[in-house]
């Protein structure tokens, strides 16, 4: 496990033209005013191609946005309700 694995347990898979993806990277800044920044790695499909191809077929990730909470191995897919991405995110 690398350090930002142990600092940042959760991914969010991101990429340019997506209006969902937008849309969570609005709720996280604002309603939740940033409180998971510190626990979230953005990994972007156009500026991480590689990394994200990868994680993704591990993870059989078919759309974007999507969270992974690394620990677990799961995958918040329904990523358009503030209240469960919170919960997702509040879990150990």
């Amino acid at each position: 496990m690398t350090d930002t694995d142990q600092t940042r347990p959760f991914l969010l898979f991101t990429q340019d033209q997506c209006p969902q993806c937008e849309t969570l990277k609005r709720m996280l800044a604002l309603p939740l005013r940033g409180a998971f920044d510190d626990r979230i790695e953005v990994l972007h499909r156009q500026e991480q191609p590689d990394a994200f191809a990868q994680l993704a077929e591990a993870h059989a990730l078919a759309r974007t946005p999507a969270l992974l909470h690394r620990p677990s191995g799961k995958l918040l897919l329904d990523t358009g309700s503030l209240g469960a991405v919170k919960a997702f995110l509040t879990q150990g």
